[in-house]
């Protein structure tokens, strides 16, 4: 139902914008205005009444009508319009005759006033006020009635009592009326709003149960408010059970998934904004799973509430885990292949590499750039040409090549590097884009590959060896017997002197078939179970006393050594002639090195330059002489190889510690820089309990 105002209401023209308060104060004084100037005022013209009367009623409604125009231009003078009208009532009691006029019906809507227009203990105040004041007016006309100006005929009274019965029905007809329209807009409003708010809490939940993620709504103590359906569905939860959740029931309950932590996390999302993390999530059934939280405070209706956004991202963490298996099983992989990978664009000359390939060369990963001409500078000058040639064939055929070149490590050494690279990406115009590839350290094979050359070339000359040290020993014995028999028959001392020459020379040249036989192994054994530790300090009594000052000699013996089975003679002779080469390498004196430890080699899969796998005694006399160039390093076991100079060395010292070393199942290496010293291995099986 709606009010509409009477037709002489709607002149006053009232902004409905406007508050019920100014809007009630603007209807009081235009009501006053009209009452006063447009009824009140002609009526009295025909009534006999003092002239103040009148001139109240004129001065009531042009007031009225004053603060009515200052109330349109926003000054609203509320007490100002009540205490006029007040006092202008009391003054004029008593001249329209006190209790027989009509200034008592002015009352009504005097009271109605403050009730309607003012606010707080204001209003009940000036309420009471009125009713004390009419109280008042009355007991002073009950007990002094010669203050009264009486009506002159019953008729003036009659018409005075209806004019302000007629008035102040209006003026209450107005307020009623303005009062009950703004009730009817109100209650108008409130449909509608209550209608959006509708509409509005229906979008609300379908947007709230339509997503995919659970969510949830908390008050600052935790209590749950609210939650979504997908919640029920994802922890297995009925709506009925939703205020005993609590955050502990929805957790793992283990640290760091527990409810304190969680608590933590509230207290920083409090602090510090929105907080998003990873969480083990606990179902109804006990079930464990992983969930992504999304957790922040926002204001709704007023009130601060903690919001709760949960996805399930299981499916996801399986997937990182498998993939970050996947990649731990590729990186143990190529640690263990000693490989590695890169990527290449082949137009920039930029790329990227792996952790263990720019390990593997002994830079740091953090600061390694991979650049093509970077790779090219970092190859041996004697390989860039074949490098580069190899690369530019893989690029323009599109398809894949494997190169094999020395690379310069951090420290200055050289690794033998296999690389295979393909071609896997082409750009827009079919020009090759993109190269993968990897990158495998093979220096141990190609170790290993020299090593097995050079026992081969050994062993062949070896064999060579043996058979020219039958011959010669074959054609040397007559002569060491027929010097010996000639040289007792001759008796000219000159022929006996020629004969003790050649005597000696045979003898010479039988020494040099014995170390043949040396290096070849075809000599006798008699081997026993030696202690190395008594045979290094035997040595070493020897060296001190048969070398020069200058050459300091140290010894290091490790606890427990394990003995081996040799041939003791053979071992010290392999021994000293690596000593005597190291005492010729130090001309101006320096440290010699003697020492003999254990070592044990697993069984890997791998050969090792060390011989097969089991316990191993390790020899190792190091020198800090002038060392050995690389030129000649792989010369230097090979029979009459020498650097001596004509007649000052025979050349079979390294070759025979080659062949005692061979005969007893053991391997020797060497390890030299010039200018740095040398450090020889002799490597030997331990002897079996």
């Amino acid at each position: 139902m709606v009010i509409r105002s009477p037709r002489f209401l709607r002149v006053f023209n009232l902004d409905p914008s406007q508050p019920l308060r100014v809007r009630l104060f603007q209807l009081m004084c235009l009501t006053t205005a009209v009452i006063c100037l447009v009824v009140v005022l002609p009526i009295n013209q025909f009534l006999t009444l003092p002239a103040w009367v009148n001139l109240a009623d004129t001065l009531l409604g042009l007031i009225a009508l004053g603060m009515y125009w200052a109330s349109r231009r926003g000054r609203h003078f509320y007490l100002s319009f009540f205490v006029v009208v007040m006092v202008l009532l009391n003054s004029v009691w008593n001249l329209n005759a006190g209790t027989d006029g009509s200034i008592t019906y002015y009352f009504f809507p005097a009271i109605l006033y403050p009730l309607a227009i003012l606010t707080g203990r204001a209003r009940w105040i000036l309420a009471t006020l009125v009713v004390l004041n009419v109280c008042g007016l009355l007991i002073l006309d009950y007990y002094d009635p010669q203050l009264t100006t009486p009506f002159p005929t019953p008729s003036d009274r009659l018409y005075d009592l209806i004019t302000g019965a007629v008035a102040s029905f209006l003026a209450l007809v107005a307020i009623t009326w303005l009062i009950l329209q703004t009730y009817d807009r109100e209650q108008t409003r409130l449909a509608e709003a209550a209608r959006e708010l509708s509409a509005s809490e229906q979008k609300y939940r379908g947007i709230f149960n339509g997503t995919t993620d659970a969510l949830l709504i908390r008050d600052m103590d935790g209590k749950l408010i609210d939650a979504n359906d997908r919640f029920l569905d994802m922890f297995g939860y009925s709506r009925a059970e939703l205020p005993s959740v609590t955050t502990d029931a929805i957790s793992a309950g283990t640290s760091p998934y527990s409810g304190q932590e969680a608590r933590q996390l509230v207290a920083q999302a409090q602090q510090g904004g929105l907080q998003v993390f990873r969480w083990l999530s606990r179902r109804k059934n006990g079930e464990l799973f992983w969930t992504e939280i999304t957790l922040h405070f926002t204001e709704i209706m007023g009130q601060r509430r903690r919001m709760v956004s949960i996805r399930d991202i299981t499916k996801r963490v399986r997937t990182e885990e498998a993939l970050r298996r996947n990649e731990e099983r590729l990186r143990l992989a190529l640690q263990a292949s000693r490989q590695g990978w890169f990527e290449m664009n082949v137009q920039t000359g930029e790329g990227l590499s792996s952790e263990e390939y720019v390990n593997l060369i002994g830079f740091d990963p953090a600061t390694f750039a991979t650049t093509y001409q970077g790779w090219l500078e970092g190859l041996h000058p004697d390989d860039r040409a074949i490098a580069a040639r190899e690369f530019q064939a893989c690029v323009a055929s599109g398809g894949s090549r494997t190169l094999e070149y020395r690379r310069r490590t951090r420290s200055g050494d050289w690794k033998w590097i296999r690389s295979i690279g393909r071609i896997v990406e082409n750009d827009a115009t079919g020009k090759p884009l993109r190269m993968v590839g990897t990158h495998t350290d093979i220096t141990e094979r190609k170790e290993l590959e020299a090593q097995l050359v050079q026992s081969q070339r050994l062993e062949s000359v070896g064999t060579l060896a043996a058979g020219v040290a039958h011959d010669l020993n074959n054609i040397l014995t007559p002569i060491l017997i027929g010097s010996e028999v000639l040289g007792e028959k001759l008796a000219d001392p000159k022929d006996r002197e020629m004969m003790a020459l050649l005597a000696k020379g045979a003898k010479r040249g039988a020494a040099i078939v014995q170390q043949l036989l040396t290096f070849s192994r075809e000599m006798a054994h008699n081997r026993i179970e030696v202690n190395p530790a008594r045979l290094l300090q035997d040595l070493e009594k020897g060296l001190r006393a048969s070398f020069p000052a200058e050459i300091k000699v140290v010894t290091r013996i490790s606890d427990g050594l394990w003995s081996v089975t040799a041939d003791p003679a053979q071992l010290t002779q392999a021994l000293t002639n690596l000593c005597t080469n190291a005492r010729e390498a130090m001309p101006q004196g320096g440290t010699l090195t003697l020492a003999a430890e254990n070592a044990e080699l697993a069984d890997d899969g791998t050969r090792h330059p060390w011989g097969p796998k089991g316990r191993k005694v390790v020899f190792t006399v190091a020198d800090t002489g002038r060392g050995i160039s690389p030129e000649i390093r792989d010369r230097i076991f090979d029979p009459f190889f020498t650097t001596k100079g004509v007649g000052k060395g025979t050349g079979l010292g390294l070759s025979t510690v080659f062949g005692i070393v061979k005969g007893h199942r053991g391997a020797v290496t060497v390890d030299s820089r010039l200018n740095q010293g040398a450090t020889f291995k002799i490597i030997l099986p331990a002897a079996t309990a």
